[in-house]
């Protein structure tokens, strides 16, 4: 029995009709489902440059204003400024002697070059002072080291305590304030004696 050829075109047609509706349903649900994708959400912004080990010096006028060093460093170009941790900052005073700063975070910021540090703020100032407290800051301008929260300042045979302090290095004077309270203790010198000559 012959086959008709408008029976084999119809076939022919109708096959070429179902293809096109695979292609149309597949191409439809592909757009389906990019619309109904969630909007990527925008991350939040890290740092543009991430440092380890970092140290630098401020010069000025051909001599070592002061040194910062840094086990990480993270700088926040919008921000202009780069957050510190395990912070160690040296300061140069005029007559040789030195101001070391310590403290596990801080910020330098990059415009102005002043620097704030906290938690554990440990300093080293001259004739064998020791600071602690909880916060401090560094003005680059002033050359001013402040802090505006509780203080110890021990001595070889001194304790002070004050609620503020600040250190002006052009002048290399130290002042204490509010509510200050201060221990002595005068131990004997070790090698000497005292005797009472016979009148």
């Amino acid at each position: 029995m012959g086959i008709s050829r408008k029976f084999i075109q119809g076939l022919v047609l109708f096959i070429a009709l179902g293809v096109s509706a695979v292609l149309v349903f597949g191409v439809w649900r592909g757009k389906t489902r990019t619309a109904q994708q969630p909007a990527p959400v925008a991350a939040p912004q890290d740092a543009e440059m991430k440092l380890t080990d970092m140290e630098f010096t401020e010069m000025q006028e051909g001599k070592r204003a002061w040194t910062l060093r840094a086990s990480e460093a993270e700088y926040f170009q919008d921000e202009q400024k780069t957050a510190l941790k395990a912070v160690r900052i040296t300061f140069f005073l005029s007559d040789g002697d030195e101001i070391r700063l310590e403290s596990n975070a801080g910020i330098l910021y990059a415009g102005s070059k002043n620097i704030e540090v906290w938690d554990s703020v440990r300093a080293s100032l001259p004739r064998g002072y020791e600071l602690t407290t909880t916060r401090a800051a560094y003005d680059h301008q002033k050359r001013l080291i402040s802090s505006e929260t509780p203080i110890q300042l021990n001595g070889a045979d001194v304790v002070l305590e004050g609620s503020r302090w600040h250190y002006r290095i052009s002048d290399e004077a130290a002042v204490l304030e509010g509510g200050v309270k201060a221990s002595l203790s005068f131990l004997p010198k070790q090698g000497k004696t005292t005797s009472a000559r016979p009148k």
